[in-house]
């Protein structure tokens, strides 16, 4: 159909410009298909991999506060949320009235949010296929009043500086004035730590 060809013009002309560039480069996402997202999830379980631990211990020692600042009755927006391990967390102590799972990889999306659908009955729980370095048009999103984006993952450090901006700018109009944004940002690290 028109919408698949000019998917694959668009993926085309992204990585012709990125291999282009000088340094060459490639957006993360590319990895991100179905078979990438659970080769990624993979990597999350290896001792290796400090960053799911490290932020698991951060979010439960911060849920009082979210509790009290965020309250309940809010639609809770995961950006990039793979196999959404980390909001189950949040969906357990804050349960919001609503969840809209953020990933590229379509397949592994669904079947994530079917998942959370099956495992919090309570919960409205919808799944959004979107390439949000690209925008972050959501449509369940629109008249909520209480809005939380959660990104975690520390993945806004796969943007350049001037994308992860207009990201975070995205994400403001997203979730409105007054809305929240609980985001997971690593430390520079020394490069064999990274490598492992």
């Amino acid at each position: 159909d028109d919408r698949a060809h000019a998917r694959v013009r668009e993926v085309r002309d992204e990585v012709v410009a990125g291999l282009s560039a000088s340094p060459r480069q490639l957006s993360p996402k590319f990895f991100y298909d179905e078979r990438g997202s659970v080769l990624f999830d993979r990597i999350c379980e290896l001792p290796e991999y400090y960053q799911t631990r490290t932020e698991m211990a951060i979010l439960e020692a911060a849920v009082p506060d979210l509790i009290r600042e965020v309250g309940e009755e809010c639609l809770l927006i995961e950006l990039g949320s793979g196999a959404s391990r980390k909001v189950r967390l949040l969906l357990e102590h804050l349960r919001p009235s609503g969840y809209v799972g953020v990933d590229i990889s379509r397949e592994f999306l669904l079947s994530s949010t079917g998942l959370l659908a099956r495992d919090y009955p309570w919960l409205e729980v919808h799944a959004a296929c979107v390439d949000f370095s690209q925008g972050l048009e959501i449509p369940y999103c629109n008249n909520r009043l209480n809005k939380m984006a959660f990104y975690p993952g520390s993945s806004i450090g796969n943007f350049d500086p001037d994308e992860a901006c207009r990201l975070l700018a995205d994400v403001g109009q997203l979730v409105d004035p007054g809305g929240y944004l609980l985001i997971g940002v690593d430390l520079k690290k020394d490069v064999d730590i990274l490598n492992a």
